[in-house]
């Protein structure tokens, strides 16, 4: 962390950029001082710097360790250039430490082992969970949070669910029923969007209902099951 170089993003010999404002900046800074307070040790930075990047929103980059597992350093999400090591014993350990957190944005698990590297993917709650690396993100792969972090995703195909409305309409078609009221019964779908075929739940003929799910991105799906005494 010593040999990281503070300075303007256009400039090539820099290796990190400022905080996206002076607010955040000063609230990342009270909480690395509030850990410190606490008995956290800091390790390395933990300073906005000297001269004329003191008076921009930069910080230092900074390790902490010694921090309690309740500590707002550890269990809020701090978006700065802050890292907190923590102590585990087995991946047990290290997993249960990391999910118990309100947020889950993202992770990684840093391992040679494939198998191990298997099981933290699966069972860390977080909406990204990269091995051996942190942070590359694609724009085909969807990418959002678990639990307080958010809901939904962004980018991918995914995302177009979160700018859509679905809605099931349905419509009795032989104009041969005597009761308005039982063709609406008649047939229904589970699962809407998802593909599954409708189940009946009246009396009428399956093939005398239609049913259909709108998307308003202008997609379409329709289900329908024929009758059986129809050839």
């Amino acid at each position: 962390m010593d040999g990281v170089r503070l300075g303007p993003v256009d400039d090539p010999a820099t290796d990190m950029g400022s905080l996206i404002s002076l607010p955040q900046r000063d609230k990342v800074a009270a909480m690395v001082e509030a850990a410190r307070q606490a008995g956290a040790t800091i390790v390395r930075g933990g300073r906005i710097p000297d001269g004329p990047l003191g008076r921009a929103a930069y910080y230092e980059p900074t390790l902490i360790t010694d921090a309690a597992q309740d500590s707002p350093v550890v269990q809020r999400e701090i978006f700065g250039p802050v890292l907190v090591c923590l102590p585990f014993d087995g991946d047990d350990d290290a997993i249960r430490l990391a999910n118990d957190s309100p947020y889950g944005l993202a992770a990684s698990a840093w391992t040679g082992n494939v198998f191990r590297a298997g099981r933290a993917s699966r069972v860390i709650q977080a909406g990204c969970v990269w091995i051996n690396d942190h942070i590359p993100i694609i724009s085909v792969m969807p990418h959002g949070g678990y639990k307080a972090a958010g809901f939904g995703k962004d980018m991918s195909a995914y995302s177009f669910d979160e700018y859509t409305n679905v809605k099931h309409v349905m419509s009795e078609i032989t104009a041969s029923s005597t009761s308005p009221g039982t063709t609406w019964s008649s047939l229904s779908t589970t699962s809407g969007p998802s593909g599954r075929r409708p189940s009946r739940s009246g009396t009428t003929s399956p093939s005398s209902c239609r049913s259909w799910a709108y998307r308003s991105a202008g997609r379409r799906r329709r289900w329908c099951r024929p009758s059986s005494s129809r050839r």
